[in-house]
């Protein structure tokens, strides 16, 4: 049994017509009748009842066309899914996001155009903390992730390019009397409580944090250190802490909280990183849309 003659008897048992189904497959109707004869030979039961020019199906002939009508669009959609994995186009892809970040429209809007491109994609698409997604892409679990600037440049093996500059900034519960000066300067919370990202999840989020503080001219007083993203903002929301974090965070849109840009030479800039020896040209392909 041919891919051909099934396609053949679809089509001419869905029109219960030979020569409008043979019309449309673009071939003669006496070779198309052929194909159907043969077909009922390798069966063994008349699938067509011929009324002059006008046929029906069988009752053997209306269960096998239940059974095998979809096989025609199946196979071509494989067929095609084939060849667009042999171009570098189709396959399975994943991303990972920074949890509690708010991921930039712009960004959004150009992965789903990139996705809606390439329909034969699997895609993943997950949020996750500094350390797993460091982790998950040197394993291979996650083609590239969407993390701050600090974290791409001390991850080894890898490369990066920025898609949204920014500066830092200082989150601050509005219940604190400093959050309602109108200008607010990080050596103005030499006082304060600091709550910060742990070492162990971060270590280079962690040493970015220090130094921001010394160089303006302070030790902070650290009184947690969170093993999360989300655990930070969830603790700069409760009035636990100033924090220092980009201006990307879900606090942006918090009315309890102020958050005020850090005008200084550190920028957590929002980064696309993906491992070196990765040659996809399909990852390339979304680099490459990210970044326009």
């Amino acid at each position: 049994m041919t891919l051909t003659r099934i396609q053949y008897f679809v089509e001419a048992a869905r029109w219960e017509n030979f020569t409008e189904a043979a019309k449309n497959l673009y071939v003669s109707q006496p070779n198309l009748s052929k194909q159907i004869s043969l077909m009922e030979q390798e069966v063994g039961v008349k699938l067509f009842f011929r009324v002059g020019r006008t046929v029906r199906l069988t009752s053997a002939g209306r269960v096998l066309y239940e059974l095998l009508k979809d096989i025609p669009d199946r196979t071509a959609k494989a067929f095609e899914q084939a060849r667009s994995i042999g171009r570098g186009d189709g396959g399975s892809m994943s991303i990972g996001l920074l949890e509690g970040q708010e991921v930039n429209d712009s960004i959004l809007l150009k992965l789903n155009r990139f996705f809606q491109d390439y329909p034969g994609l699997e895609f993943h698409l997950e949020r996750n903390g500094f350390a797993n997604l460091r982790n998950l892409l040197m394993n291979g679990h996650y083609d590239l992730i969407i993390t701050l600037s600090f974290e791409a440049e001390a991850m080894e093996g890898v490369r990066y390019e920025t898609i949204m500059p920014q500066e830092g900034a200082i989150a601050i519960n509005r219940s604190n009397p400093l959050s309602e000066l109108s200008e607010l300067r990080l050596e103005q919370l030499r006082e304060e409580s600091f709550v910060v990202i742990s070492p162990a999840e971060s270590p280079s989020g962690y040493a970015t944090f220090l130094e921001q503080c010394e160089s303006h001219g302070f030790t902070p007083n650290v009184v947690k250190q969170l093993s999360s993203l989300e655990s930070l903002l969830l603790c700069v929301e409760m009035g636990m802490g100033v924090a220092l974090l980009d201006q990307n965070t879900r606090l942006e849109h918090n009315s309890n909280v102020r958050t005020v840009p850090i005008y200084s030479s550190s920028h957590p800039d929002v980064t696309v990183v993906w491992l070196e020896d990765n040659q996809s040209p399909l990852l390339q392909k979304l680099v490459c849309t990210i970044r326009e």
